[in-house]
C-alpha cells in the first residue's frame, strides 16, 4: 500500500464534516473526493477543499487513484454504498448501521473479506480514552454482575434526521449494545426487555420512543440496564457502571473543566459536554487513525462480524419486546 491513502468521503452531514476534520489532521490521509445528493453541497465542499465532488459515487469508483471510502450518508443508503465500494476494491469505513438486516451485514463483511478489503465501523466510544481505560481494568472486577448504562443526548437531533433513522433502538442504544460486546465480547443474552415512551409527539408520529429503559439478562448471572433519552436537559450523558465480584468502576461524564466552587450560596461546578461532537472529538480523529493504521496493516475491522451482528440483534428484540410489551427469549428470536 502507498503511503498516502486518498479517500472520498459519502455524505456532507453532521458526521461527514466530523471525519473531513480528522482526515485534514492526520498525516498520510489525502482528501481525493466528495459526494452528496444535493449538488450544491458537493460542489462547495469539493471546490473548499479543493478536490472531485460529485452527486453519485458510482463514476468515482472507476478511478485507481482512490483508495477509501467513508460512508457517512442517511443511514438507508449506507448497504448501497458499502457493497459499491467494496466490489470496486475500495476500503470501506461507515458509520452504523451496515446494513438494516443480518443478511445484509454479513453481505457487507463477506465482501471485504472475499476481497481482502477493511470495513471498519464508526462505533466511537471504543476508541474514547474513559472506556478504554474501562476495559483494561475490568479484570480488577471479577466476574460482571451488574452493569448500567445511561445515554442520554443533547441536544436533540432533527426530526428530519429521527423520521429517517429506524428506531431509536437501531439509531442510538446500537451504541450502548456495541459497548456490552467491546467490554464483554460477543456474549449472548438469555432474555431481553424493553420499555419506553414518546413524549415528543413528532416523534410518537413516527411510531419511534424517545425515552426506553432495555433490561438484558445472560445466562451467567450478569444483569445489564440501559436507560436513553433523546434529550438531556442538563448537557449530553453518558455513564457506564460495572459492579463485579470484585468492586466496581464507573465512567462519568465529561466536562469543560473540573473546577467546583463553594460560597455560601452554596456549590456550583461547570455544566457536562453540550454535545456528543464535544464529548468524542478526539474518538472521532482516533477511529480514522486506525482506519488509515489498518489499512496498511491488514488489521481489517475494527468490529468483529459476530459483534456486529449480535448488537443489530439486541436492538431488533428490544424493538420486539417494546412492540409487544413482553420479554423476548434471545434464543427463540434469533432462531426464527
Amino acid at each position: 500500500m502507498k503511503n498516502t491513502i486518498r479517500i472520498c468521503v459519502v455524505g456532507l452531514g453532521r458526521a461527514g464534516n466530523f471525519h473531513l476534520t480528522s482526515i485534514e489532521r492526520i498525516n498520510g490521509l489525502d482528501l481525493h473526493s466528495v459526494v452528496d445528493t444535493d449538488a450544491a453541497v458537493a460542489q462547495r465542499e469539493g471546490e473548499v477543499r479543493g478536490c472531485k465532488w460529485s452527486t453519485e459515487l458510482t463514476e468515482l469508483m472507476k478511478d485507481d487513484a482512490l483508495d477509501a471510502v467513508v460512508v457517512a450518508s442517511p443511514t438507508d443508503a449506507h448497504f448501497d454504498y458499502i457493497c459499491q465500494a467494496l466490489t470496486a476494491g475500495k476500503h470501506v469505513f461507515t458509520e452504523k448501521p451496515v446494513g438494516h438486516t443480518v443478511e445484509e451485514i454479513n453481505t457487507c463483511f463477506e465482501l471485504a473479506s472475499k476481497h481482502g478489503l477493511a470495513l471498519h465501523l464508526g462505533f466511537q466510544r471504543r476508541f474514547d480514552k474513559n472506556f478504554m481505560a474501562l476495559k483494561r481494568r475490568l479484570p480488577e472486577l471479577g466476574d460482571a454482575r451488574i452493569v448500567k448504562a445511561s445515554s442520554r443526548d443533547n441536544p436533540r437531533p432533527s426530526y428530519e434526521y429521527l423520521k429517517i433513522s429506524g428506531n431509536i433502538f437501531h439509531d442510538m442504544l446500537i451504541h450502548d449494545f456495541d459497548m456490552l460486546m467491546f467490554l464483554f465480547g460477543a456474549k449472548q443474552p438469555e432474555t431481553v426487555f424493553a420499555a419506553g415512551y414518546a413524549y415528543d409527539a413528532t416523534i410518537a408520529s413516527y411510531n419511534d420512543h424517545d425515552t426506553v429503559m432495555v433490561i438484558i439478562k445472560y445466562a451467567d448471572g450478569m444483569v445489564c440496564s440501559i436507560d436513553t433519552s433523546r434529550i438531556a436537559a442538563y448537557g449530553y450523558d453518558q455513564r457506564i457502571e460495572v459492579f463485579g465480584k470484585n468492586g466496581m468502576a464507573t465512567v462519568e461524564n465529561e466536562r469543560n473543566n473540573s473546577v467546583n466552587v463553594y460560597t455560601e450560596k452554596g456549590g456550583s461546578y461547570e455544566p457536562y459536554n453540550y454535545s456528543f461532537p464535544q464529548r468524542y472529538k478526539e474518538a472521532y480523529f482516533e477511529e480514522m487513525v486506525q482506519f488509515a493504521d489498518g489499512i496498511r496493516n491488514g488489521q481489517l475491522t475494527n468490529v468483529a462480524h459476530e459483534e456486529c451482528v449480535l448488537s443489530h440483534q439486541l436492538a431488533d428484540a428490544a424493538l420486539e419486546s417494546i412492540r409487544t410489551g413482553e420479554v423476548v427469549r434471545f434464543s427463540d428470536f434469533t432462531e426464527r
